[in-house]
């Protein structure tokens, strides 16, 4: 491992600072589940490390006006064990709970999981499809980016020199307005081995119902079958107002089938992966219906 600099700020100004006086040098790390493999094996080598694990600013989690508040440092654990989040928020502590293992998960932030850019992970998808944004701070300014918008390749992102993720804002699901309309989400993954390895392909399906079992709203999102999260947009466009059946559901997977972007590697080629994604977005649909009131044979 190369040498390097070791800073803990311990103030959100302080940290941004120091961000912007190092740029490109500089690596922020968190959990460090992660970066610190990345710098051992010596893939990552910066000349600055920032420890941003006591920046208080960027901690904790809570809902504010219809809009959960995620710190960057809030642990993969943690969203995943908060009732309140399971409650409104399902999918998204689905999803955590699928992060590696509990070791992992227990270091693991939402904020690191977002910005190291792997594309084989499960927090991205489940945070798209409910509609995340990530809060981008800098000693200078503070933008906003949708996660659709975030990923721009494997391990790229939005992120600017100097630029900080403090938080990711979750909109609450809309209920429904109507007797017997819901809504309902789902995340699945497959592996190869043990639950804990690197997801072959996973997927995330948000759905929401009317109370004649219309749908109203889709969204599907499948990750590590491609360089970035892929939304399938014309895949979940089939679903608007139908009462989803049984051939409907099989249409809708194989059009998110066709729209990923997979890579042949040791997890499997790309036919293999495409009919993955087909299967498994077929389950995670029906699985969110099934949640969200509508049952389908």
């Amino acid at each position: 491992m190369r040498p390097f600099e070791y800073l803990r700020p311990t103030t959100l100004a302080e940290a941004t600072d120091v961000l912007a006086e190092h740029g490109d040098d500089a690596l922020v790390i968190a959990g460090g589940t992660a970066a610190v493999v990345m710098m051992t094996l010596g893939v990552l080598r910066p000349g600055t490390v920032v420890d941003v694990g006591r920046v208080p600013e960027l901690g904790g989690s809570r809902a504010d006006g219809g809009v959960l508040r995620l710190g960057a440092l809030t642990t993969i654990r943690s969203i995943e064990r908060d009732p309140a989040i399971a409650q409104t928020y399902g999918l998204l502590a689905e999803a955590a709970s699928q992060v590696a293992n509990v070791r992992v998960r227990n270091r693991a932030t939402v904020g690191g999981s977002v910005c190291y850019g792997e594309p084989q992970t499960d927090m991205p998808p489940a945070l798209i499809a409910m509609g995340a944004s990530a809060t981008l701070v800098s000693s200078s300014s503070t933008r906003t980016v949708p996660l659709a918008d975030f990923f721009e390749g494997p391990y790229e992102t939005a992120l600017e020199p100097g630029e900080l993720l403090s938080e990711i804002t979750v909109p609450q699901p809309e209920p429904g307005s109507e007797p017997g309309a819901g809504t309902g989400g789902c995340h699945m993954k497959f592996t190869i081995g043990s639950p804990e390895n690197k997801p072959v392909a996973n997927a995330s399906v948000l759905v929401r119902l009317d109370g004649a079992g219309r749908c109203v709203e889709a969204r599907i999102v499948l990750g590590a079958l491609g360089p970035v999260p892929v939304v399938a947009v014309d895949a979940a466009a089939l679903l608007d107002g139908e009462v989803p059946d049984a051939k409907l559901i099989a249409e809708v997977a194989s059009r998110a089938g066709d729209a990923a972007d997979p890579a042949d590697d040791l997890r499997g080629p790309v036919w293999y992966k495409r009919r993955i994604a087909r299967v498994l977005v077929e389950r995670a649909l029906r699985c969110a219906l099934r949640k969200a009131g509508h049952e389908v044979p």
